[in-house]
């Protein structure tokens, strides 16, 4: 992974045209999966991710050194498929993002139609701003790539 500087939720949220301000480019950008994937690791905190489909087959990643991507995949298509099964069982309908976080380290997931987005990060990211990234990111692809 190269180094990049630190963006905030709000960058990402206008960079994806998530204020309004780009609304022809919110499909193409939602296609781009590359550049999606490293608007989001440009967050404070963020030390890399990938996007994987609902059978973890890997789309993109951008990881350090040292971490393998592919059994990342499979790992977070599990779990996302896990969580979209159990959900409406407890009653909390369908998942939108998880966190887990040890002390470590935390990892977060969103839901797509395409797949799941992993965002991997230090301890001391903050789950506000990549909600706040991930929920821009989730709405950029869903209208990308809604009928």
């Amino acid at each position: 992974m190269t180094a990049a500087s630190p963006m905030s939720a709000s960058s990402i949220m206008a960079a994806s045209g998530a204020a309004g301000a780009i609304t022809d480019e919110r499909p193409m950008l939602g296609r781009d999966f590359r550049s999606l994937l490293g608007q989001l690791v440009k967050l404070d905190h963020i030390t890399g991710g990938l996007i994987v489909a609902p059978d973890g087959l890997l789309i993109a990643a951008q990881l350090a050194s040292g971490i393998a991507a592919e059994p990342l995949s499979a790992l977070a298509a599990t779990l996302g498929r896990q969580l979209e099964l159990r959900g409406p069982q407890l009653r909390r309908g369908t998942f939108p993002m998880a966190q887990f976080a040890t002390a470590q380290g935390a990892a977060f997931l969103g839901s797509t139609p395409v797949g799941f987005i992993v965002l991997l990060g230090d301890a001391s990211a903050s789950w506000d701003v990549v909600r706040g990234a991930l929920r821009a990111a989730v709405g950029t692809i869903h209208r990308a790539w809604a009928g």
